[in-house]
């Protein structure tokens, strides 16, 4: 059994000989096609946009206003901690939410033309979201020019 276990691994030697080495330095092709990536940061869009902001100040106000009326209510429920307002509590923070997703929402549908343009552009077929990404080269992140495009229009 041994033997043959030996003279199957002999026979394959000169096949593993021929089996092309491992590159560490990444072929002009290579290079090429990682080119055609490109990545863009959606959290510093939302920071930093006019419409990322406009979103941002209307949320901050949509929180305030549904703070205070529930504080109102409250004050009108006869167990001002009880299942109501647990309830009235509960549908505020849905609301809220809901209209978080909407402004994110809205945000994106204004962001894709621009990114599509961008990439068509560049001649990229990938565009990644630089905040989930663990590193990308600086040249690659088009964030500046997106938050540009979003902000003339």
């Amino acid at each position: 059994m041994k033997t043959g276990l030996v003279l199957g691994v002999l026979a394959l030697l000169p096949v593993v000989g021929q089996l092309p080495r491992p590159s560490t330095a990444a072929t002009p092709a290579e290079r090429a096609a990682l080119q055609k990536t490109i990545v863009v940061s959606l959290q510093r869009i939302a920071s930093e946009s006019a419409d990322g902001h406009a979103a941002a100040q209307r949320l901050q106000a949509l929180l305030q206003k549904m703070t205070l009326d529930l504080a109102a209510k409250q004050k009108e429920l006869a167990q001002p901690t009880g299942p109501e307002f647990q309830r009235l509590a509960q549908q505020s923070q849905l609301d809220y939410a809901n209209a978080q997703r909407q402004a994110q929402a809205e945000l994106r549908a204004k962001l894709a033309p621009i990114v599509a343009d961008i990439a068509a552009q560049r001649g990229v077929d990938v565009v990644l979201n630089a905040d989930t990404v663990v590193w990308a080269a600086t040249r690659l992140d088009v964030t500046n020019e997106v938050i540009s495009k979003l902000d003339s229009k």
